[in-house]
């Protein structure tokens, strides 16, 4: 029980650095896009646990920081009630890193609270309790009161920015049921040869898939011409999900005339379908080519083409590289394997 606290603090801040840098679910994907007053969350949660460890170990030498851990502990436990309350009720999904996090403030508050009630922390002070400490009133308001600094600061300050609120999120630009465990990720550049092969098997299959399983499709730039291309196909992504696919094949057309296509050419080459292209903000932009590219870092991806199919329930991944690995067969049959059916 002595060293159980650190134990969980040494947790908290490992789940925070690997969440800091990306070694998360898909299920991440939503959550990280929130800030604390426009600050990433993961490198404050890193601070917090370091802090947090610090009073812990300093807390057997002066009484000060037993203190001073018991208020960080009842603030950390306000600021992730806002956060737990944010994903079971904006934004409906469970970030299993975050859950981690909120479970080590929880339990690393049990072990200091049943230290407290014990009379065990005296005794590893080896020292009589401060006056403080012997005023359980006195101490309940004062935690009281980190507590709800903690649910309030936390309340203002975890927001998502405008980039991702407007409406622009990882959802957003993606395809079929948004709950299914199984998720298909089609990785391409418009000026890539091999991903010119492999297009139609591409789009058929991806056309399959969208039916029982979470399909994105993620612009990788190999070739810089393809940056021409992301904010139309970010646009369409977004805008115009039931014709996608006839948009995708108009695009892979244009990319094959021009290099630096004007909106004026985008319309034209899309008219014939029916829809209208709409320009995103910059910032939608930028948001969503920073997610695609978290994509291509979460898998590692270092060419074109590749689809990745991923199932979070069974923790099964299959890759598929090439045009002769990626058809529409291929792409059904490592959903069948992943998911186990």
């Amino acid at each position: 029980m002595r060293h159980a606290p650190l134990l969980f603090l040494s947790a908290g801040l490992a789940l925070s650095l690997l969440d800091w840098v990306g070694v998360c679910t898909e299920a991440c994907a939503e959550t990280s896009l929130y800030r604390f007053f426009g600050l990433p969350i993961p490198p404050l949660g890193a601070a917090y646990f370091t802090l947090s460890g610090a009073a812990r170990l300093a807390a057997r030498r002066h009484p000060f920081f037993r203190t001073a851990l018991a208020v960080l502990l009842a603030g950390g436990l306000g600021a992730e009630a806002v956060f737990t309350w944010i994903q079971a009720a904006v934004i409906g999904r469970w970030c299993p890193m975050c859950v981690g996090v909120a479970a080590c403030v929880a339990a690393c508050s049990a072990c200091i609270a049943i230290e407290h009630f014990s009379g065990t922390d005296a005794i590893l002070l080896e020292k009589e309790r401060e006056p403080s400490m012997n005023r359980p009133a006195v101490h309940a308001a004062l935690l009281l009161l980190a507590f709800l600094a903690g649910l309030g600061t936390a309340a203002l300050g975890i927001k998502k920015p405008d980039a991702f609120a407007s409406g622009l999120t990882p959802e957003t630009l993606s395809f079929g049921p948004a709950n299914s465990g199984v998720e298909v990720y089609i990785v391409s550049d418009w000026f890539c040869p091999a991903c010119r092969v492999a297009e139609p098997e591409i789009v058929k299959g991806a056309r399959l898939a969208m039916k029982q399983a979470k399909v994105v499709f993620v612009d990788y730039p190999i070739h810089r011409e393809t940056l021409n291309y992301i904010p139309y196909n970010l646009s369409f992504m977004a805008r115009e999900k039931e014709k996608y696919l006839q948009i995708r094949e108009a695009l892979a057309d244009l990319s094959r005339k021009s290099k630096e296509p004007s909106p004026e050419d985008v319309q034209t080459a899309v008219a014939p379908i029916g829809v209208k292209y709409v320009p995103l903000s910059f910032a939608d932009v930028l948001s969503g080519t920073q997610y695609q590219m978290s994509i291509v870092q979460k898998y590692k991806i270092q060419g074109t083409p590749q689809v990745v199919v991923t199932d979070a329930r069974t923790g099964r991944t299959k890759l598929l590289n090439g045009s002769k690995e990626i058809t529409s067969e291929s792409i059904v049959r490592s959903i069948a394997e992943v998911s186990g059916k």
